[in-house]
């Protein structure tokens, strides 16, 4: 009988310390050779399971994208029929839901590292426009009479909050700015009633 190929396990113990290494350092910071020392793997081997630096950066920002976007689709799935927008607002803006500092400092990098990277800008641009979705449906859920412009503005609005609160969470003691930011939210998508 063959062995099972490890490529996917590869792949995932490279792309797990390529994360670990971007964090930390960036993306342009992030040496091969760190990578390959925090997966526990010769160097030779990041090629032949992911392929070059630039094919390293696409794959670790597909996974994060699409982790990310799977786990706000499990949340939307799990919104009661009632008051989901509310409930949607005060999950978004509890500091216990908040990223890992990890997965922060990930997606931060990734951003920064967008600007010069056409490809990694769309791909990125796209996971933002998909995340804004998600939350424009919820408001035009509950807002049903609003205007679309109105209500992509506000989505606009509640997803920048969120991701820049989310942002603080590595400065400790948050707690008070996510409450704040949830209350600012519900403010804002109020405005959609008149």
């Amino acid at each position: 009988m063959a062995r099972p190929s490890v490529t996917a396990e590869r792949r995932e113990e490279i792309l797990d310390a390529f994360a670990h290494c971007v964090a930390r350092d960036g993306v342009e910071g992030a040496s091969l050779q760190q990578v390959a020392d925090a997966a526990g793997l010769a160097r030779a081997l990041l090629r032949h399971h992911l392929g070059n630096r630039e094919d390293m950066i696409l794959a670790l920002a597909e996974r994060f994208c699409r982790q990310s976007l799977e786990e706000m689709d499990e949340l939307i799935a799990l919104l009661p029929k009632k008051k989901r927008l509310e409930k949607l607002i005060a999950v978004l803006f509890t500091a216990a839901y908040a990223s890992s500092n990890q997965e922060l400092q990930v997606a931060g990098a990734l951003v920064n590292a967008a600007a010069s990277r056409p490809v990694l800008k769309k791909m990125l641009r796209r996971w933002y426009d998909g995340f804004e979705d998600l939350v424009a449906e919820e408001l035009r859920t509950a807002y049903p009479a609003a205007k679309p412009a109105a209500v992509a503005e506000v989505a606009t609005a509640i997803v920048g909050m969120a991701f820049s609160v989310d942002s603080l969470t590595p400065l400790g003691k948050v707690d008070d700015i996510f409450r704040r930011s949830g209350r600012a939210a519900l403010r804002v998508a109020a405005t959609l009633e008149s």
